[in-house]
């Protein structure tokens, strides 16, 4: 912690060097009054063409710029839709100067006649978070919001929808600054139904501050949904078509269908999106294991493929009341609607025919896995089916209330109940020479949430801001796994039987304060205190009978926050922070059922496991120019007790569990480039990450129904690894553009063993008509076949070399039109000054994801 004051004063050096005339001001509608964020500020020599300096203002409407030399100036402050002002200043001496309230008036004109043919920006920085658009991303047209985070940096979703943040899933999921509902369990399968229309911004928030849950140690990705206050109403229909380049070729195409609602009058403003989809695809599924039990030594190949259908509607409504001038009660929600174990997979459920051959061998003569030198016989061959249906209804509602007490400080609540299903029906079905044998396994997964939250903020001064709050939520998840032997259910398997509860509360407080020196200078500190409560049962058979265990835990925690940020000349500036936060094990990590789909690999969760915490450095370096941005940040991260997937061998068959492995240590340094070239025609947006992960050594010994096995010795490991980005829109004409989007990612450390690198490259194109009312956009995802994901793991007892891909290559084709009255008036994303497009405002207090 002695850094800490060092580099403040070092700060505070640099500041003092650097004092010099400063302008500041406010700026809103001259009409309603209403704060005026992201509005152009442009700094002119007296007579010039050629803007000095410039910003955007904050989400208070608030702007600093500075000049270095005495002279005249002009400040002109402009938004698409208002008219223009310009501002005469005189410096001379080191000062402040303060505008005061500056009114922008509407103009009706400006409305008709201009026409923005520029690509709109699709990323911007603050100081605790990267905010990225999503209607720029043409890749996303008419897709889902799994296909908008595939193009964001630090962001990967692999083939089975699981998300990670800067290559770690302890990330959270937010839908508007709060969880909704959403788990790991059920995100990935959430996110696919809901569509990018839905939202207007993803921000990618690494490390968060005390207002902030401490889940996740990889920090927070929040999605903020489309609502914007206008008069009158707009909406877009969208119509997609996906078709899957794989074999089966005779297999139904997929698609679905979106409805966006938006109006507003008077004192009430209201929103509606509707969603249906349909999506096939067809993957395939690779495993090479040698297993070393004694003096034997034996090998089994599985090679399989699997086709998936789902279908669901999504549905999504919000209505605002505008009580008073100072009060606003909202309520809102969404839901998505599933018909429960169809067993057809129509278009409200979901389906899988996933076959696997095996061939297991024994190996006399053995000189390593891949030494082609191996002497072997095969022994036994034979085919297993999983199929199956599934369906996954649920919905989120809550209710908010805001109140503003004085322009200085205001008062939030909101209250939001979630509840969603997971229900899943599968069956295998195992064939080998003659014989053929039915397992059925049913699962039943329930997650209900109920959060309470209160804020409060107050402004003493023009620079500072105090912030507390306090939150409550608490979570009832339940799962029922039972088993069956035939085909029609003849024989309870009670070795598979378990009913496990996970009910937990977590009561948290939190306090920041930050201020704004010398008009350069920021900083935030925060605390927060988590009081967390477990309760887990699990009923299972202990040969005769059900019994029940139980385990209680609970315990309370802080979690500090510190950032820092200064502003210097010519538009750059650096940011350094400081975060303390949690991961709790839930869901599958913690259930002790066992799963058999795979009958050669067993998994199941271990309710033992104990949180992992993590503790962040950051550094950020942010410069701007008018047709350029580059960001480069430097972080450490270490992370006690991280929760890791373990395997091991039980005689012939693998085992596979989850437990606490001592310490990780991850260091990187990410860089991104935004630029314009050629005019408008080249929008280039380019992502570097270098990562060094360590994880130390660590032992295991595995205990499953009492019985003792070897302890697994985990040597320790590390890797450097490195991933790329490049996402290059083009704009043929006014009406014509195009992307590519490529990534790579090299091999990383996992458990046991390392993950090999993966790469893919998606092309998109559109096309608008009639005004740009209607849209055309064709995307060919994954262009090489390439997006797949294997591993290579090894301990004393095996080998072992997998390698599976969901998806194939993918065409897709959408159509949008876009209608109503509404005139807009303003637009964050399409601004009327280049100026506008990447300036950094000092909005320190990070508030953004909460609104």
């Amino acid at each position: 912690m002695k850094r800490i004051p060092l580099l403040i004063l070092a700060l505070m050096s640099v500041i003092a060097l650097a004092a010099q005339t400063t302008i500041t001001g406010t700026v809103r509608d001259g009409g309603n009054r209403e704060i005026l964020d992201f509005a152009s500020v442009a700094l002119y020599n007296a007579g010039d063409t050629k803007p000095l300096d410039g910003t955007t203002t904050d989400s208070e409407g608030f702007f600093v710029v500075s000049i270095k030399k005495d002279g005249t100036y002009s400040i002109e402050i402009s938004m698409m839709g208002y008219e223009t002002v310009v501002k005469t200043i005189t410096a001379k001496g080191k000062k402040t100067i303060d505008l005061g309230t500056i009114y922008l008036n509407e103009s009706a004109e400006a409305l008709q006649e201009v026409e923005v043919v520029a690509q709109g920006s699709q990323m911007r920085f603050e100081l605790d978070k990267k905010v990225f658009t999503v209607d720029q991303a043409i890749a996303a047209a008419g897709g889902s919001i799994t296909d908008a985070l595939e193009n964001i940096p630090s962001v990967d979703v692999d083939q089975e929808g699981n998300i990670s943040l800067r290559n770690s899933e302890d990330v959270e999921i937010w839908i508007n600054g709060k969880p909704a509902g959403l788990t790991a369990e059920n995100r990935a399968q959430v996110l696919q139904q809901m569509p990018a229309g839905s939202i207007k911004e993803i921000e990618i928030i690494t490390n968060p501050s005390a207002k902030y849950s401490s889940e996740g140690t990889a920090g927070i990705i929040n999605l903020v949904t489309t609502k914007d206050r206008q008069g009158g109403y707009y909406g877009s229909l969208t119509g997609r078509i996906d078709y899957a380049l794989a074999k089966p070729w005779t297999q139904l195409p997929g698609g679905n269908l979106g409805l966006n609602l938006n109006f507003s009058k008077s004192i009430v403003d209201g929103y509606f999106n509707a969603g249906w989809n349909y999506h096939s695809s067809n993957g395939r599924s690779y495993n090479d294991r040698y297993s070393f039990m004694a003096a034997d030594t034996t090998r089994l190949i599985k090679d399989g493929t699997s086709n998936h259908r789902s279908g669901s509607m999504f549905l999504r409504a919000g209505l605002d009341l505008h009580v008073t001038d100072r009060s606003i009660i909202g309520i809102s929600g969404f839901g998505m609607v599933s018909v429960p174990n169809d067993k057809s997979g129509g278009f409200f459920s979901s389906n899988s025919n996933n076959p696997v051959h095996y061939d297991q061998y024994d190996v006399t003569h053995y000189e390593g896995p891949q030494s082609g030198n191996n002497t072997e016989s095969l022994v036994r061959s034979y085919d297993r089916n999983s199929y199956g249906s599934g369906s996954h209804p649920g919905g989120n509602v809550m209710l908010d209330w805001r109140f503003t007490i004085t322009p200085q400080h205001y008062f939030k609540a909101s209250a939001q109940f979630s509840e969603f299903h997971w229900n899943q029906d599968q069956f295998y079905e195992q064939k080998e020479n003659d014989l053929s044998s039915t397992q059925e396994q049913l699962n039943e997964n329930r997650d209900r949430n109920i959060q309470l939250k209160a804020d409060y903020e107050w402004k003493p001064t023009q620079s500072s801001r105090l912030e507390a709050g306090w939150q409550t939520d608490i979570a009832w998840r339940q799962t029922l796994a039972e088993a069956w032997d035939g085909a029609n259910r003849n024989t309870f398997l009670t070795n598979y039987y378990n009913d496990f509860r996970n009910d937990e509360q977590t009561h948290a407080f939190y306090v920041t304060y930050g201020n704004r020196f010398w008009e350069r200078f920021s900083i935030q500190v925060g605390l927060r205190g988590e009081y967390f409560r477990r309760h887990l049962e699990s009923s299972y058979y202990n040969g005769t009978e059900v019994t029940t265990a139980t385990q209680d835990t609970s315990y309370f925690q802080l979690f500090p926050t510190v950032y820092l940020n200064y502003s210097f000349d010519e538009g750059h500036e650096i940011q350094a922070n400081y975060t303390r936060r949690i991961n709790r094990p839930r869901g599958h990590q913690i259930n002790p059922r066992q799963d058999f789909s795979d009958s050669t690999n067993i998994q199941y969760g271990n309710p033992n496991l104990l949180p992992s915490y993590s503790s962040s450095v950051e550094i950020n370096y942010l410069k701007y120019w008018e047709r350029h941005t580059i960001s480069a940040g430097l972080f450490y991260r270490f992370r006690d007790q991280v929760t890791q997937n373990i395997k091991y061998m039980d005689g012939s068959l693998m085992r596979n569990t989850f437990v606490n492995l001592g310490t990780r240590h991850e260091a990187g340094i990410e860089f991104v480039a935004k630029n314009k070239f050629f005019g408008e025609f080249l929008d280039l947006t380019t992502s570097l990450d270098f990562y060094y992960n360590r994880m130390d050594r660590a032992t295991y010994t595995p205990v499953l129904n009492g019985v003792e096995y070897p302890e697994i010795v985990v040597p320790e490991q590390n890797i450097f690894a490195f991933g790329a980005r490049l996402n290059i829109g083009f704009m043929f004409t006014k009406t014509f553009t195009g992307q590519i989007s490529a990534r790579y990612r090299s091999p990383r450390v996992v458990a046991q063993g390392t993950s090999s690198h993966s790469y893919s490259i998606d092309l998109s194109l559109r096309k608008t008509f009639l005004d740009r009312t209607l849209a055309l956009a064709f995307n060919c995802k994954d262009i090489l076949n390439s997006r797949s994901r294997s591993n290579t793991t090894s301990s004393d007892t095996f080998w072992q070399f997998s390698e599976n891909q969901w998806h194939s290559r993918e065409l897709n084709l959408s159509l949008t039109w876009n209608f109503g009255n509404m005139k807009r008036k303003h637009d964050k994303n399409q601004q009327n000054s280049a100026m506008s497009e990447s300036a950094i405002t000092n909005n320190w207090s990070g508030e953004g994801a909460d609104e």
